[in-house]
């Protein structure tokens, strides 16, 4: 059984030494002191009894459990291991590490200001402004005195203005390219051809009474007129009287 005492100890020696190597520009071997860190106080875990003495392991439990003051110890190291980790990684160029590393100590001590701060750079780096403005802002409310989170606040402006200017270059450029491809607005149809006068009288044969005309000039036997209304059959006699007759009643 580890003894968290002694591991906290070498933890601690560790820490300085990473410390010291990162002052010297070794980044390398920084990174390896601060893992160490963790190596030595990864497994522990707060005693929730209070009224027990025992630092053992818990019955079901994979972590040994540990006072509170030791437990609040081994997060600040657990912090410094993850916080520092992300520093070298800055130095080195490995921005989504760094990142990452940030979130690990965040996820242990949520308000801490130089994770907060080291993650705003590295989400600045990354072009996500968004999260690097909620960082910055966390920082100033963890630190209000804080010098370093309004100048990087200022200097993110200038990326909010410039991804504003794209966004309307973009959603303009769309915007033309759906007039583009409208449909053609069909043209008016031709106003109706007025309606075709009606044939003169001459043309369509003309009156009853003009073609006998015609046809008498032609030397043709005259045409008889044959206007129905004329035409009612022979005419009725007188009307005669009408005599009732018993014949066929029976």
């Amino acid at each position: 059984m580890a003894d968290a005492t002694d591991n906290i100890a070498k933890a601690l020696g560790y820490k300085e030494e990473g410390n010291t190597h990162f002052k010297a520009g070794e980044y390398k071997k920084a990174m390896v002191a601060y893992h160490n860190i963790f190596m030595y106080v990864h497994g522990f875990s707060e005693k929730r009894d209070a009224g027990s003495s025992s630092t053992g392991l818990m019955p079901g439990s994979t972590t040994q459990a540990i006072s509170p003051e030791q437990w609040k110890q081994v997060s600040e190291l657990k912090v410094a291991s993850a916080s520092n980790l992300a520093m070298c990684h800055l130095k080195l160029g490995n921005t989504e590490k760094a990142r990452d590393n940030c979130t690990k100590a965040l996820a242990i001590e949520p308000a801490n200001v130089k994770a907060l701060f080291r993650r705003g750079k590295c989400h600045a780096a990354l072009n996500a402004i968004d999260e690097a403005k909620d960082d910055f802002e966390a920082v100033l409310a963890a630190d209000p005195s804080n010098r370093e989170a309004p100048r990087e606040l200022q200097a993110l402006k200038s990326k909010f203005a410039a991804r504003h200017k794209k966004e309307q270059k973009k959603f303009a450029g769309f915007f033309d390219k759906l007039h583009a491809d409208d449909p053609p607005a069909a043209a008016p149809a031709p106003a109706a051809a007025p309606a075709a006068a009606a044939p003169a009288a001459a043309e369509t044969g003309g009156s009853l009474q003009a073609r006998l005309d015609a046809a008498a000039a032609d030397g043709m036997p005259p045409l008889e007129a044959d206007d129905d209304d004329d035409d009612i059959g022979e005419p009725l006699g007188a009307p005669q009287a009408f005599e009732p007759s018993s014949a066929g009643v029976k």
